[in-house]
């Protein structure tokens, strides 16, 4: 077999669950690879797709394995022409891989790591903080892309009133002139949601299958127009503890100790509910629990957010703040941690952290966010909370606390979740040759 992996973001960078998954895959295929050929059975051949903005395409090796990395569409079509793969696996550019995988007639699998792919605003979370159960349409999204403009809800009620048509117009014109701060980005959101609405009703069409990590995204998908039977929920694997080792058992704290340590690791982002989670752990009076907060913010508004909360909860000794960590440096540092909390307010397509704190005996407060509900079953792996709701993230901080525990949970592990991507791909490729074999006869 012949795969290509299309990376999510720059395939080097181990920062965000997207990038995550796609090291851990490409580390289980090259084990595989080298298993192929000791036992000389049918060998995998492995590329990876890097999409680098402004950077002179390239070729770089990762465990033997070719990673190009690309910047435009140019250089992804003749990557493409010289590899000729028999699959390709976008994590990333999904679209522009569908387009070039249909021109050249080659099968192209989708996964879906974030309600993005659906939902212009990015997010699935609408303008009242809950997760989007309906159909996305120009209508419903308008205000909820406004919503993340500065002042962008203050004009809705005056550009809501425009035709579709209209504000199109108004933004493609806008586009031809100079950047005006607040009057720019406002000014062109009619375009970029129809566009962004376009997009999604193109990949769907041209796409030839969708991985969906939880039922959550899967219903997300078929919501807004996809085929169920393009459709495959495949939970996503990690690495399981005989590649890697398991982080419990290097925990030398016992299950009561003196000191409770409960921790978050992901982007400083608002749809990640940091905010609900600092508001409910500052509400718990008790000298003896400490939050570790793990992770960093990029963009000017994440850090603004960050800023935000940093000063507001500046005198309670007991939240540590430790950025932004490399993925080893993380594992390190969460070893002696005893509760994973996962505050989510927007879809989470599954959730890598939980996964990798259920793996590790780790106990898990996380909100019915889409991803959760597929790993967490009771309450002995951990406890599920509504999204947005304070008082009772602060109640499941309090039930930890009196009852601190681990976790016995199954988790998928990356070698059982490439069996079922190999599966998948071989049924594709198998789909698409008979499909050829047809249109020819």
């Amino acid at each position: 077999m012949n795969l290509c992996i299309v990376s999510s973001g720059d395939f080097f960078s181990d920062y965000g669950g997207g990038q995550v998954y796609v090291r851990n895959l490409v580390d289980e295929l090259v084990r595989r690879r080298l298993a192929c050929e000791n036992n000389r059975s049918d060998t995998i051949d492995i590329s990876v797709f890097s999409f680098l903005a402004d950077t002179p395409p390239s070729i770089k090796d990762y465990k033997g394995v070719n990673v190009y990395q690309v910047c435009d569409e140019v250089s992804f079509r003749n990557a493409l022409l010289q590899i000729h793969p028999d699959i390709v696996h976008a994590n990333g550019e999904k679209l522009l891989s569908a387009r070039l995988c249909r021109e050249l007639g080659i099968p192209c699998v989708v996964t879906a790591h974030h309600g993005g792919l659906v939902c212009p605003a990015g997010t699935l979370l609408n303008t009242k903080d809950e997760i989007c159960h309906i159909t996305a349409d120009y209508s419903h999204c308008l205000k909820c892309y406004l919503r993340n403009i500065p002042t962008g809800l203050f004009w809705y009620p005056l550009l809501k009133r425009f035709s579709q048509r209209r504000y199109v117009s108004i933004g493609q014109h806008l586009k031809r002139l100079p950047f005006v701060p607040f009057l720019t980005p406002i000014g062109r959101t009619g375009q970029i949601v129809s566009q962004k609405l376009a997009e999604w009703q193109e990949l769907c069409e041209t796409a030839t299958h969708f991985i969906a990590p939880s039922d959550a995204m899967a219903a997300a998908l078929e919501r807004n127009g996809c085929p169920k039977d393009k459709i495959s929920v495949i939970p996503h694997g990690i690495p399981d503890n005989g590649s890697q080792g398991s982080i419990s058992d290097k925990n030398p704290k016992s299950s009561q100790p003196s000191t409770l340590d409960f921790y978050y690791v992901g982007r400083i982002n608002y749809v990640k509910g940091i905010h609900v989670l600092l508001k409910a752990f500052s509400g718990v009076c008790n000298s003896s629990i400490r939050l570790h907060i793990i992770g960093g913010a990029i963009t000017k508004k994440e850090q603004r957010y960050m800023r935000c909360l940093q000063h507001r909860y500046r005198n309670d000794q007991r939240i540590i703040w430790h950025g932004k960590l490399l993925y080893e440096q993380m594992q390190e540092t969460i070893i002696d941690f005893h509760c994973l909390i996962h505050p989510t307010i927007c879809l989470e397509a599954f959730g890598l952290d939980i996964a990798e704190a259920l793996q590790a005996g780790k106990y898990v407060i996380a909100t019915c966010c889409g991803g959760a509900e597929m790993q967490i079953h009771n309450k002995d792996e951990g406890i599920l909370v509504e999204p947005n709701n304070i008082d009772d993230l602060r109640e499941a901080i309090r039930q930890y606390i009196s009852n601190a525990r681990t976790s016995n949970s199954p988790v998928e592990s990356i070698r059982q979740h490439t069996t079922r991507l190999y599966e998948l791909y071989n049924i594709i490729m198998s789909n698409s040759l008979n499909a050829i074999e047809q249109e020819y006869q």
